[in-house]
């Protein structure tokens, strides 16, 4: 029987292009477990896609890529993939999909609706919420909509925040993540701007396993970095386009004692100051497109954990500091560290 397939049937292929809200014949396709249309681009979401109870993976593309309720049938489904050119909202009926393990929106600033109550009769006969237990990726949504769902989701290990995340006085805010102890990788996009540097929040607010943080548009005053250096599992930290702000990171103190991979991204930043005290086991090193930064620090050159430094689309000056690093190592008997990227022209 029919399990996945790389091409589709016509009646298959015509009912997407159609709107996907035609009956077709469930009994060649019964037993399909991957169904990828992210080629095709569509109008709405493939009502069509609900009779294949059987999936486990569905991805694809429209215009408008709301799910409708009924997707909830799809009973057996782990994986939930969306590419959409307007935000997406999600129905409260995915509360239902107790086998959903992935639900990645690729872009946007999409909401989840508030779970509805499930009729659970358990022995002691009492009414329990919706809970997704095997939930784990949750991507692209909205923290406006995220305020009371966390509890119904234990076991989440990946979450991405798009939303307004700076309030009114210019601090860094969104929903408590306290539930979620096994939460290892999160990414907060800002997608409302804020007149001037903005705050960190308090480091508490951050779960204890964190390893993985990426942060975008944030506004963050350079000073705010030490902040994060508080995490005591973090091991990776990306820095992506205006996540800070000014000219001059001075690490100071701060000790990033488990960072192994730092990016630097779309940054404004001419200077940086740090020793190898604050990166102690570093190991990789991305700086891309940092068009003002002059060079880069000379004390990475100590540290001896590091493997690879990327440098691209930045400025001469920088690459070659990048450069010099390298033969420093090479000059006390360290031939491992690579340099990747090459340099503007």
């Amino acid at each position: 029987m029919l399990s996945s397939m790389l091409c589709f049937p016509f009646e298959l292929a015509k009912s997407l292009q159609e709107g996907g809200s035609g009956i077709i014949p469930t009994d060649p396709y019964k037993c399909l477990r991957i169904l990828d249309v992210e080629s095709i681009l569509i109008s709405l979401f493939p009502l069509v896609a609900v009779q294949l109870v059987n999936l486990r993976y569905l991805a694809f593309q429209a215009h408008d890529a709301s799910p409708h309720a009924s997707i909830s049938n799809l009973g057996n489904l782990q994986m939930l993939i969306i590419s959409s050119r307007k935000n997406v909202v999600v129905p409260k009926t995915i509360w239902n999909m107790v086998s959903l393990r992935h639900l990645y929106i690729k872009t946007g600033e999409n909401l989840i609706e508030l779970p509805s109550f499930l009729q659970v009769t358990g022995n002691d006969d009492c009414s329990c919420p919706s809970v997704l237990a095997s939930l784990q990726t949750l991507s692209q949504v909205s923290p406006q909509s995220c305020y009371n769902i966390f509890s119904r989701t234990p076991n989440l290990r990946k979450l991405g925040f798009c939303g307004p995340l700076i309030t009114s006085l210019g601090d860094l805010e969104f929903p408590s993540l306290c539930s979620l102890k096994h939460l290892h990788k999160l990414k907060l996009l800002n997608t409302l701007p804020y007149p001037e540097a903005t705050r960190s929040c308090n480091p508490v607010m951050f779960p204890e396993n964190l390893k993985k943080l990426t942060l975008s548009n944030t506004g963050m005053d350079w000073e705010e970095m030490w902040s994060f250096s508080l995490l005591p599992n973090l091991e990776i930290l990306k820095l992506k386009f205006q996540a800070c702000i000014g000219e001059k990171w001075e690490a100071g103190d701060a000790e990033f004692r488990r960072l192994k991979v730092l990016k630097l991204h779309d940054l404004d930043m001419k200077q940086w100051v740090c020793s190898r005290d604050n990166f102690p086991r570093l190991q990789r090193l991305v700086v891309q497109r940092c068009l003002k930064l002059d060079s880069l620090p000379t004390s990475l050159g100590k540290i001896y954990t590091l493997e690879v430094i990327e440098v691209n689309g930045c400025s001469l000056s920088a690459y070659k500091s990048a450069a010099e690093i390298q033969k420093e190592q090479e000059s006390e008997g360290n031939y491992f560290l690579k340099l990747h990227g090459k340099q503007n022209s």
